[in-house]
């Protein structure tokens, strides 16, 4: 009984042979190359990676704070691959607002400048942690000096000000211990809490850079599947990976994952 192989299956199925072909089409299918390395910047630190073969549909991700890229499995009810940043974190960071307010500070027109210095300032609702509830207050009370020179005309004392209010925002850097409970999935916030099984979380590092990771469950209505996630905080930008899936394509999960690069902003980004 004669029979030919191709490169992901056998072409002639005989009793005794469809076992095997069962078995060596998903493998076939794990074994296909990740596609060319693309840089995103969804916030001021690049991220560069090899996105899933393309039977993983491509579309845009921006929800819930994050901004990216999702991969959806076709024919896979469900399975998909997210990389995304968070911007609210990203939007934080007051030091290129600070430093926009010093070097326009003699060129701009009072209501401007008032203006300008308002949207400098940061976010004291809902602070990450209380290191950076204490950098907000420091840098306003910096900016509400500012203004109040600004205001009588005391201008040598304005810059003095604001160099204070930008000191202060480049003493603060959010770590990932501050930043991973945000990322990390709550099956309170989720529209089906009951659905969601929270398993091992771990620190390591991937791409570099240290990280958290959580491998929980997703139950369906079809079947349980695997949800794992990874957070990464890198030069105040906070990015996360996560797949939703079955067993059989965690290793694609895993290969988009070990590709994920950081590049300094204007480098090449990394070849695989």
């Amino acid at each position: 009984m004669g029979s030919g192989a191709g490169s992901c299956g056998i072409v002639r199925l005989g009793r005794g042979w469809l076992w095997i072909a069962l078995l060596v089409l998903p493998a076939c299918a794990r074994d296909e190359p990740l596609l060319p390395t693309e840089t995103f910047h969804w916030v001021a630190q690049p991220i560069a990676f090899s996105p899933p073969p393309a039977r993983w549909r491509r579309e845009g991700d921006n929800g819930g704070g994050m901004l990216g890229v999702r991969f959806v499995l076709t024919g896979g009810l469900g399975q998909c691959i997210t990389i995304a940043a968070h911007t609210g974190v990203a939007e934080r960071d007051r030091r290129d607002a600070i430093s926009k307010l010093i070097s326009r500070r003699d060129s701009v027109g009072q209501h401007e400048f008032l203006s300008e210095l308002s949207l400098a300032r940061p976010r004291m609702d809902d602070p990450l942690s209380e290191r950076e509830a204490e950098s907000a207050r420091t840098i306003n009370a910096a900016l509400d000096r500012a203004m109040t020179e600004y205001l009588s005309g005391r201008m040598g004392y304005v810059d003095a000000s604001l160099y204070e209010a930008l000191a202060a925002a480049h003493a603060y850097q959010p770590t990932l211990d501050e930043v991973r409970w945000r990322l990390r999935l709550r099956p309170e916030t989720m529209q089906v809490p009951g659905r969601w099984r929270i398993g091992r979380e771990r620190d390591t590092t991937l791409a570099g850079y240290p990280a958290f990771a959580g491998d929980d469950t997703l139950i369906t209505p079809e079947r349980p599947l695997l949800y794992h996630e990874v957070v990464w905080v890198v030069n105040r930008c906070a990015f996360r990976a996560t797949y939703q899936g079955t067993k059989e394509n965690l290793g694609i999960f895993d290969e988009v994952v070990a590709s994920i690069r950081f590049p300094a902003e204007g480098d090449p980004a990394p070849s695989r």
